[in-house]
């Protein structure tokens, strides 16, 4: 299917053909659509275009049922258009993202600053409080993986766990987790998941098996312990903690 095609299938005539004319004459700020509050930006690559694509075209992180959440983890935030599109569904909500990348974050600031229920941190997801290196696999602005280091240098960023957050918050549990970080999950949900997983009623899931083994298996497992629901959700499978729900 052609890029134009894609949008009009999404988005509708009218809104296909106002986007794909602006990134067909290499404008890449100030982009609007209906349904996000306020304009954004993306670079010209493939990575952003991507990641426009899947939350912004075609809704990958929009809830399939009536829930509205109040407190919202965005964990691999990369340029804040998952963010927004959360901010702009659920203005009342406090939403926090997470973005390692200086690159990406310094143009993730810019989308979210509009939007005053949105804290952006210039940090990585971890089991712990920990050190993170960013390493660039080479596969785009929307791949890249961390690894924890035992002694911070110049290019390394502080890692926070989803708990010290809930704690950071005072939050006695997460509405609304999306994780989107790169072979991370097997790390998060083999560790100290047992912290604030059982307290997660819904969460987007990207398992990256083909970066880390085992990242999927590390998922399903820690969530089996607890009363999750799961379906597919474009890339993502989507988690619903069925006793949080329905109380």
């Amino acid at each position: 299917m052609s890029r134009f095609k894609r949008l009009k299938y999404y988005l509708g005539f009218s809104e296909a053909v106002k986007i794909y004319l602006k990134l067909k004459m290499n404008s890449f700020n100030n982009l609007s659509l209906k349904g996000l509050k306020y304009p954004f930006a993306m670079r010209n690559n493939p990575s952003d275009y991507i990641t426009f694509t899947e939350v912004l075209v075609k809704k990958d992180y929009k809830l399939p049922f009536e829930f509205t959440p109040t407190a919202i983890i965005d964990a691999g935030g990369n340029i804040g258009l998952t963010a927004i599109f959360f901010a702009s569904q659920f203005p009342d909500a406090k939403i926090v993202t997470l973005e390692p990348d200086k690159n990406n974050f310094d143009l993730l600031l810019g989308n979210v600053a509009p939007y005053k229920n949105i804290i952006a941190l210039n940090k990585g997801i971890w089991t712990s409080n920990a050190f993170l290196n960013v390493i660039d696999t080479g596969n785009g602005q929307n791949s890249f993986i961390v690894e924890e280091i035992l002694v911070p240098n110049e290019q390394s960023v502080e890692a926070v766990a989803i708990h010290e957050i809930m704690q950071q918050q005072g939050w006695s549990g997460i509405d609304l987790l999306k994780i989107d970080i790169e072979g991370t999950e097997k790390n998060i949900f083999e560790t100290n998941y047992e912290k604030w997983l059982p307290f997660t009623k819904v969460f987007f899931v990207e398992t990256h098996d083909r970066m880390k083994k085992g990242c999927s298996a590390a998922v399903f497992t820690a969530a089996n312990k607890y009363n999750f629901s799961c379906t597919v959700a474009g890339e993502n499978f989507l988690f619903v903690n069925e006793d949080l729900m329905k109380s």
